[in-house]
């Protein structure tokens, strides 16, 4: 069975991105997975956590694009704030370069997605491009 869970808020503070989840660290898994998917049906970016032998996915939905097109600025990976810890999003914003500059015109994706993707992050493309 796929556990998914959608990540729709986030802010940033004093430099760091950081996006919330209600629900426990425990529940996602048992570490960051540094893989980055996208669902275009469902118009979101996937991040996803090793839960042993499986993967638990985070839904990025597009309300919190913003706060990703962010990262593309710098190196640094987001933090998820979990109602009982912090972690660290490893290897977040690399994946999430890489996918923006492959959905960039690739009908592959759908042309919806690929148009939202496109127009969220037009300063990554055009600063990195």
């Amino acid at each position: 069975m796929r556990i998914e869970y959608r990540i729709t808020n986030g802010y940033v503070k004093d430099g760091t991105v950081t996006f919330t989840y209600e629900g426990p660290a425990e529940q996602l898994g048992q570490q960051p997975a540094g893989k980055m998917i996208t669902d275009s049906d469902e118009g979101t970016f996937v991040y996803l956590f090793e839960d042993g032998e499986d993967y638990k996915y985070l839904h990025f939905t597009q309300g919190v694009w913003p706060l990703m097109q962010l990262l593309s600025a710098g190196s640094q990976d987001p933090m998820l704030a979990c109602s009982d810890a912090e972690i660290v999003l490893n290897g977040f914003t690399e994946e999430l370069t890489m996918l923006v500059f492959n959905i960039e015109g690739n009908g592959n994706y759908g042309e919806t997605f690929m148009l939202a993707v496109e127009e969220a992050f037009a300063d990554t493309l055009q600063t990195m491009g």
